[in-house]
């Protein structure tokens, strides 16, 4: 196996650490302490930034990072989600619009990779569904339910629009004109 010296980045890193982090948040939900685990999602949420502005500035860009990246965030998404739907904090329609849209996309990654080998860059449309997503778990988290479905509704125009981008540079790439 051949040693890929940018896979273990400070960047890559930084990735891997909002899985580490993700067992607190969920102890920390489930014993009630919400604003424990409010506070570590912040800081998961400030490293997602801060790793890709890393890979920039310190040309750490690699393939696993675009792999890694979108994966951490996924499976923090999907763990803190339904960890809020088990404790009654978020409406189970969400929870499915939001899962259905990263299993979606997943799945079609995997395709991608297995079978073009190409990975894609986060777009800006995915950032913003992100960071609004990320707004929603925030708001559910700490009991804040009207604003969390405030934007749990906000968010649906966004995620409808990050899959279809996401969708239409999928068909493109398997057609291989992307």
């Amino acid at each position: 196996m051949k040693y890929d010296s940018k896979l273990f980045t400070i960047s890559n890193l930084i990735t891997v650490s909002r899985l580490i982090l993700l067992p607190f948040i969920v102890y920390f939900l489930i014993t009630g302490q919400r604003y424990i685990a409010f506070a570590i999602m912040l800081i998961s949420l400030c490293s997602d930034a801060v790793d890709g502005f890393l890979a920039r500035k310190l040309h750490q860009e690699s393939e696993a990072g675009k792999v890694l990246d979108p994966l951490c965030d996924k499976i923090s998404l999907a763990v803190i989600v339904i960890t809020l739907l088990l404790l009654g904090a978020i409406p189970l329609w969400g929870v499915i619009i939001i899962l259905s849209r990263d299993i979606l996309i997943l799945v079609g990654s995997f395709f991608l990779i297995t079978h073009k080998a190409k990975v894609f860059k986060s777009n800006i449309m995915g950032k913003l569904t992100g960071g609004l997503l990320g707004a929603v778990v925030l708001a559910f988290t700490i009991n804040l339910q009207l604003v969390g479905e405030i934007l749990l509704y906000l968010s649906i125009p966004a995620i409808a629009a990050s899959f279809g981008i996401y969708l239409s540079r999928y068909i493109k790439a398997m057609k291989g004109e992307g």
